[in-house]
Parts: structure tokens; sequence; C-alpha cells
């Protein structure tokens, strides 16, 4: 019989002194979002594991886990991930889903390996390594530089300037304060307002619509 082990671990440190979150996570969801009158950095970590039988699971999350955060220097690193294959339990479902609470004004910098990631309402700036998964920013007052797999990419309210380099996948860049470049293997692109310049590098696979450009484009 299948079982299904579930927990979710809560952890919290003081921002004091941290400029910058970095994130290197695995499989699951990772939801970061910028608070005003927070100072502390609060992480949630929702374990989920299914496969073979209740012991085999709950002894592979007790040695194979890995979950920490600390500071190093002026960094907050935060770690989520699974460390080995355990080779008796044949997995449906691995992943540890993030849910994370920062300062405002923190730089965000992510290696996530598959899985959902969002990015709201961070007055620093963004840059994300991403193997796979949906990304979605929104609300950011620096810069975002994504670096992309798979999957598709949704990015608005920008003050500062976007960078993508993106495998496959449809990417949506609306309301850019700066410059947008973007640099695509195969889906469709679509930009819609932008105060700088609009540089695409694009293998023809998929359609370009761009709109509301202040300044040049470069195709």
């Amino acid at each position: 019989m299948a079982f299904s082990f579930e927990k979710t671990e809560r952890m919290s440190l003081s921002a004091d002194g941290i400029d910058k979150l970095v994130v290197d996570c695995g499989s699951g969801f990772l939801y970061v979002t910028g608070e005003d009158s927070l100072r502390s950095i609060e992480v949630e970590a929702e374990i989920i594991v299914k496969g073979k039988s209740e012991k085999d699971i709950e002894d592979y999350v007790e040695k194979n886990i890995k979950l920490d955060l600390k500071k190093q220097g002026s960094k907050a690193v935060l770690v989520s991930m699974f460390k080995n294959q355990f080779p008796n339990i044949n997995f449906r479902t691995r992943v540890i889903n993030l849910t994370v609470r920062v300062p405002k004004d923190m730089d965000v910098d992510v290696d996530d390996g598959s899985g959902e990631v969002k990015i709201a309402q961070i007055d620093g700036n963004i840059q994300i390594d991403d193997g796979s998964g949906e990304i979605t920013i929104s609300g950011i007052q620096g810069d975002v530089d994504i670096d992309d797999g798979s999957g598709t990419v949704d990015i608005s309210d920008v003050t500062g300037s976007v960078t993508v380099d993106d495998g496959s996948g449809t990417i949506e860049v609306n309301d850019i304060g700066e410059n947008v470049k973007v640099s695509d293997g195969s889906g469709s692109i679509y930009i819609d307002g932008v105060g700088g310049d609009v540089i695409i590098k694009d293998d023809g696979s998929g359609g370009v619509s761009i709109k509301n450009v202040s300044g040049k484009v470069v195709k």
C-alpha cells in the first residue's frame, strides 16, 4: 500500500545585517513575498513524500532531507532538498514546498531545480537560475535576471531592467521601467509597456508581439 508522509516545518532568522536571500532548492514550489514592516526572514516548508511504506518513508525523510536557514556574512542562505535517492523506495511524489516572507528591501537570488516560482513585492534585485517550472515575477523595484530551462515566464510591474534567457516556454513581459533583453529557444514572446529598449534574440519557432516601447526595438 502506498503511504503519504506530510509535515510542515517553520524557520525564522533575524534580518539584521542581511541584504540578500539566497535560496538553493530542489523540487517543490517556491513563493517569496516582501513585506514592509518585517524584520526577519520567515520560512514555512511543507514536506510531502509519497511512496511504498510508512516506515521506509519516515526513515528516508529523517536521514535524507536537507532543510536549513542561516546567516552567512551579509546573506541569508536557505537550503531545501533531498540529499540522496533511497534505492528501496519507489517515489510517486517527493517535494518540499516553500513559502517565504522577507523584508521588501532585500535582494533575492534563487537556484531552483523544478517547480513553480513566484516572487512579488520586492524592492531589491531578483536573480533566478531555474531548471523547469512556471515563473511569475511582479512588483519589483530593482532588476530581474532569469536563466530558465523550460516553463512559462510571466514578469510584470518591474521598475528596473529585465533579462531573460529561456530554453522553451511562453514569455510574457509587461510594464517594465527600463530595458528588456530576451534570448529564447522556443515559445511565444509577448512584450507590452517598456520604458527603455527591447532586444530580442529568438530562433523563430514562436510568435513575437512587442507593443508600447519607449526606446528602440532590436531583433
